[in-house]
């Protein structure tokens, strides 16, 4: 028999409020940004698509790390792969390339409003 003290444990913070629905974004980015890069490869676009795989990567990686133990740093770091992501395709000139642009400026957005999202709800706390 179970004592009258013994209590359920809760649910892992990342499945409370924002944190699946940021967290599937954050992914979504990762996995599309070395999506996008694949594409660009075959398209003959090596500038665009090292710009989109190394950030692609990053983020992939640190949500996967994130996943394991919420560290607001890893979060900070996506932040600003985002970020970076989206001012990419001016810093290394490609922004003529209209496909490459808008595959950057639409992940390095989902990438960046996420872990807004979950440093945000870090605050809170």
């Amino acid at each position: 028999m179970s004592s009258p003290n013994h209590r359920a444990t809760a649910a892992p913070p990342a499945w409370h409020g924002i944190g699946l629905p940021a967290g599937t974004l954050q992914a979504a980015a990762g996995a599309a940004l070395v999506l996008a890069a694949w594409v660009m490869i075959s398209t003959d676009q090596s500038r665009a698509a090292a710009s989109a795989l190394v950030p692609g990567l990053l983020i992939t990686t640190l949500y996967g790390a994130d996943r394991f133990c919420f560290r607001a740093v890893l979060e900070r770091a996506v932040l600003l792969i985002g970020i970076w992501a989206l001012v990419a395709p001016w810093v290394l000139g490609f922004a003529a390339n209209d496909n490459a642009t808008w595959a950057h400026l639409a992940f390095g957005c989902m990438a960046t409003i996420s872990a807004a999202a979950w440093l945000r709800r870090a605050d809170a706390r």
